[in-house]
């Protein structure tokens, strides 16, 4: 069985409350975490994304960033590199 794949998203303390909120709607898609780095100046949340839905993940984060302030996407590769994509 896979792990869930870590993501970062950068946004806001107020914000990540309603990014939690869309992505809950989309049962098993994905799971936000009050846990934060700080990363260039911008606070990054964590998010689990379960096995298999990175694609449906990354397609609600870019239809997102027309309502909500989501900087940067960042995810966590095994060996703890992070690749960012910015839109």
């Amino acid at each position: 069985m896979m792990d869930a794949l870590v993501y970062w998203v950068g946004t806001t303390e107020e914000e990540i409350h309603f990014l939690d909120a869309i992505v809950s709607a989309y049962d098993g898609l994905a799971s936000v975490r009050r846990e934060f780095r700080l990363r260039d100046g911008e606070a990054q949340y964590k998010v689990y994304v379960s096995p298999g839905m990175e694609d449906e993940f990354l397609e609600l984060m870019g239809r997102l960033r027309s309502a909500a302030r989501i900087g940067s996407l960042a995810r966590e590769d095994a060996d703890d590199v992070a690749t960012t994509a910015r839109e």
